[in-house]
């Protein structure tokens, strides 16, 4: 049966189809995800669907793989006889130019901004963002590792790609092609509900210095605010290199908290107007990996003999991402992309105005697999399921420690989603699995688990997808930490570490040198600045305790207008 967008005699909607933007290596790997497992292509069976994909990088090292799958995928569509015009998979490399080209067009910018917000101040005192003696990486390099070119793109700051980026757009380059399309795409796509993905590296400095911008112009600009725009962040593991875990994560999550923080972002639009508005429409991923990795690494001991070292180990990273990857698409794929818009809104995403659960200062998701069972480890095919369950128990009992988030961290709802053998799961274990996740629940009838059981794919497979909203910035402590290493770093590296609001000559992680209190360094010297004080984009401020006290607050004025029923037991 054909369903409507919302079929209200079953609660079931019709398909959702997913498009997805991947940005730098991690974001291009997490779209990768989507042309491997194969469910998408399920989705295009019926007639209405599209399916749309772009990777957007510095380079094309890491880009190969991608444009594999994408022939592959279109090799099974054409198999499966679904016309492969209804799915587009483009990428775009930007080169790295010279700095003198680079600065030269950083000297037009301001025009730019003019010609994309009318409403733009035009700075007397604009000056490229950039220091004058600027590095400028190299995009494209590798080593062969055992016979495989390993991909070392060089770490590109954050403030460079966005210069790279932004000009390339603005230039009407082929980025800014690239993304035309891909919005058009997303227009054809008339006859069903669509959700865009935008994926990226929260630690790595090409994807999340390159989405602040690249969303506001999908989101904001490319196609009006009309379809959820979701962001996904992938945070760093602590197998990933220093510059990754370092403090341009403290920058990153600053600048998209400020975004994603109602507070914070009315701030922002205060001084620089509604362009600025929240892009994330669809609310926002924050996916750890470090379960997965820690599982996978009991594996991959590094073996003596092998000819390099660290081979075992860059295979269990790579090993790690992808596994999370491949389980967070899944789930994005799962049931025609209908899990996704329901759980988006518990988010309070995608809920009418009037049910929509306003969480103020608390809109990021944690999205964690729990890997709790990986081939080889512990135990074997064949053995006691005591002991299998016993394992898997274990590794239920790491989710806390390697989620990422703060002790005493609470939220008023959680969902899990397992996968195991059939033979695998319990009772036992299933309550050991209630028993954890309820420490980060409000308690009694304040807090709520759903949680569901399917069958792996394989045998020897045992994951849970935890999701859990009502997540703050400094609920992680990846934040606490970035922070630390952010105060060790120059006046030139946090500047290089920064991204959003740059060519406004806003360094936003810093105070305000013209209003005390509030954040927003203004590059330039004058006044440029945010209405955001700077105790709170620190992470000092209070903010609420939990999700439920947010929107309580949210509504207060609200409860007084409840009718209040009284008791009918008692009339006659």
């Amino acid at each position: 049966m054909s369903l409507s967008l919302y079929h209200s005699a079953t609660g079931k909607q019709a398909p959702h189809c997913i498009h997805a933007i991947g940005i730098g290596k991690a974001g291009t790997y997490m779209v990768d995800a989507l042309l491997r497992t194969g469910e998408i292509e399920d989705l295009l069976e019926d007639k209405r669907a599209r399916f749309t994909a772009l990777s957007v990088d510095i380079g094309d090292q890491d880009q190969q793989q991608f444009r594999n799958y994408g022939q592959g995928f279109l090799e099974r569509l054409e198999g499966r006889d679904i016309p492969s015009d209804r799915a587009q998979i483009r990428t775009v490399s930007m080169e790295v130019p010279s700095r003198d080209d680079l600065f030269a067009k950083l000297r037009r910018y301001r025009e730019y901004l003019k010609i994309e917000y009318p409403r733009y101040y035009w700075n007397p005192n604009y000056e490229p963002w950039l220091p004058e003696d600027v590095e400028m990486p190299e995009a494209d390099r590798g080593r062969m590792v055992e016979g495989t070119t390993v991909a070392s793109t060089e770490h590109i700051p954050r403030a460079v790609s966005k210069a790279i980026y932004n000009t390339e757009y603005y230039e009407d380059g082929p980025v800014a092609q690239a993304l035309e399309e891909f919005a058009e795409s997303v227009k054809k796509t008339k006859q069903l509900p669509s959700i865009i993905l935008i994926c990226f590296g929260l630690g790595g400095g090409t994807g999340s210095g390159i989405v602040v911008d690249l969303a506001r112009h999908i989101a904001n600009v490319k196609l009006g605010r009309r379809i959820p725009v979701v962001g996904v962040g992938v945070l760093p593991h602590s197998g990933d290199p220093e510059e990754n875990r370092g403090g341009n994560l403290f920058a990153t999550l600053n600048e998209l908290d400020c975004m994603l923080d109602e507070e914070k972002n009315q701030g922002v639009q205060a001084v620089w107007g509604d362009l600025y508005n929240n892009p994330f429409t669809g609310g926002f991923f924050a996916l750890p990996q470090e379960h997965s990795l820690q599982r996978v690494q009991r594996y991959a001991k590094t073996s003596e003999g092998m000819s390099d070292p660290g081979i075992r180990e860059g295979q269990a990273h790579r090993t790690a991402g992808k596994y999370v990857a491949d389980c967070f698409m899944r789930y994005v794929a799962q049931d025609y992309g209908r899990e996704l818009f329901k759980v988006m809104r518990p988010m309070g995403m995608t809920g009418a105005p009037h049910e929509a659960s306003h969480a103020t200062d608390r809109y990021w998701t944690l999205f964690d697999v729990a890997k709790l069972m990986h081939p080889g480890v512990q135990v074997l095919p064949g053995e006691p399921m005591g002991k299998w369950r016993e394992a898997v128990s274990e590794w239920i009992g790491y989710i806390p420690q390697w989620s990422g988030l703060k002790e005493g961290f609470k939220t008023d709802y959680i969902e899990a989603h397992t996968f195991a053998p059939r033979a695998v799961w319990n009772d036992t274990v299933q309550q050991k699995l209630e028993d954890t996740l309820n420490e980060f629940l409000l308690p009694g009838d304040d807090g709520t688990l759903n949680t569901t059981l399917g069958e792996a794919f394989d045998e020897l497979t045992v994951l849970s997808d935890i999701i859990i909203p009502g997540v703050a910035r400094t609920d992680l402590n990846v934040f606490w930490e970035a922070r630390e290493k952010y105060d060790q770093m120059s006046w030139d590296e946090k500047l290089l570490a920064h991204s959003w609001l740059l060519d406004l000559g806003t360094m936003l992680s810093e105070p305000s040198t013209r209003f005390e209190g509030m954040a927003g360094e203004c590059i330039w010297g004058c006044a440029c600045w945010v209405v955001v004080p700077y105790e709170a984009l620190r992470g000092d401020a209070p903010v609420s305790a939990n999700r439920l006290e947010a929107t309580q607050s949210f509504i207060a004025e609200a409860l007084d207008t409840v009718v209040e029923i009284p008791d009918l037991s008692t009339s006659k």
